[in-house]
């Protein structure tokens, strides 16, 4: 990954919409005859009175701790749909003595997402209440509201969908990130897929995972194969069929992107057609570039290998390998006209988009589009994939240093 750039915002904000609202503790009762001799005296309750400020410092405490793992339980359920907002109330009773394994209630959520809720419950269960708080019941308000835009997805989030015997999971596409550019989507298929010819709707990049071999059958007969590291550029307009070997896993750009319906309900997009007969007058071909065939060009403190640049697919997109070394800084710029998206295969860093600087690791999907400024410092030796789209800032790593 170049770090050329990239971060995340994690752009949910959450905050008490109103105070939260401790209730009174409830004593237990006295114990009886039957208990003398436990050190109890028989008119103290097993839970003391606490003064109300030290019960209002224990709740500001948790919800400051809370916070930033609320917000994490927004960037999973975000990972379908970045506009989610809204307002959850939990209702929550520590158990006495206090600590994890509090009972919780979600009272009210207008988000309409279930799996935000579940998500908030469980982390306010396992919270280690505050001995304050111990034997009481507190209702806790959490308000989260929709980015601009949601620059990073966390693969672990993204749900995955299958039919014929594809396995999808989009990782960045309009609907969870704003930006219509370029959609990602990791494929996978353990046996045969199903599938027959498709011709391709838009541009496709399949990277090969370092496991894949596959065959891919063009139209007019041909056959190709593609292996471990290999992309192949599938252009728009293309017919073709991918018949898995034993294993498929694949990264696949789509250029332009868009709000991939198809793919998120699990089925490749285009229309299906047949492979049989002569090619037609003009027919846009498919294409494997060999994972030995990109070209290096290393630098201080990392290297690039290019795979894809104009005049291949048609310039509309770029592809490279980036590492970065431990400890390098890439400093803060601005590409113009192109967005960049990258997904992290190892190590990681602070990505800074926008000003907002985000913890990025294996699975990160990013994207920055347009005129948005990024940096990145390298917290770990970092492998990733980048692209460009329009090609065109992948050219500067040729350039001496």
């Amino acid at each position: 990954m170049t770090r050329s750039g990239a971060g995340l915002a994690l752009c949910a904000l959450l905050a008490c919409s109103d105070p939260p609202r401790p209730q009174q503790p409830t004593p237990a009762p006295a114990p009886d005859a039957a208990e003398e001799g436990t050190g109890l005296e028989p008119d103290r309750p097993l839970i003391e009175e606490v003064p109300e400020e030290e019960r209002i410092a224990a709740i500001e405490v948790a919800m400051n701790q809370l916070a930033p793992v609320a917000n994490q339980c927004w960037a999973a359920a975000a990972a379908d749909d970045f506009r989610l907002a809204g307002d959850v109330r939990a209702f929550i009773s520590v158990g006495a003595p206090a600590g994890p394994g509090a009972a919780v209630e979600i009272t009210a959520n207008t988000t309409d997402d279930d799996s935000l809720g579940r998500c908030l419950a469980a982390v306010l269960a396992a919270y280690p209440w505050a001995p304050p708080l111990a034997g009481q019941g507190i209702e806790l308000p959490f308000h989260f509201a929709a980015p601009a835009m949601q620059n990073v997805v966390d693969r672990l989030f993204v749900p995955h969908r299958a039919q014929a015997g594809v396995d999808i999971a989009v990782l960045l596409d309009e609907t969870n990130t704003g930006n219509p550019a370029l959609s990602l989507a990791e494929v996978n298929s353990r046996g045969e897929i199903k599938v027959g010819g498709r011709e391709a709707e838009r541009l496709e990049l399949w990277t090969m995972s370092s496991v894949s071999i596959v065959t891919i059958r063009v139209a007019g007969g041909k056959q190709l194969t593609a292996g471990p590291g290999d992309v192949i550029i599938v252009p728009k307009g293309a017919r073709l069929a991918i018949e898995p070997g034993p294993i498929l896993q694949a990264t696949v750009a789509f250029v332009p992107g868009g709000r991939e319906g198809t793919l998120r309900a699990g089925a490749l997009p285009g229309k299906a057609v047949a492979l049989t007969g002569p090619l037609r007058k003009g027919e846009p071909q498919v294409t494997v570039v060999k994972a030995d065939t990109g070209k290096l060009f290393p630098r201080p403190g990392g290297a690039t290998t290019i795979l894809v640049e104009p005049p291949a697919a048609g310039g509309a997109v770029s592809l490279s390998w980036q590492q970065i070394a431990k400890g390098a800084k890439v400093p803060p710029h601005v590409h113009a006209k192109e967005t960049e998206v990258l997904l992290l295969d190892g190590g990681g860093g602070t990505m800074t988009i926008a000003g907002v600087a985000v913890t990025v690791k294996p699975g990160s999907a990013i994207q920055v589009p347009a005129g948005v400024e990024h940096s990145f410092e390298a917290t770990e030796d970092t492998l990733g994939l980048q692209y460009y789209t329009p090609a065109g800032p992948e050219q500067r790593f040729k350039k001496k240093p």
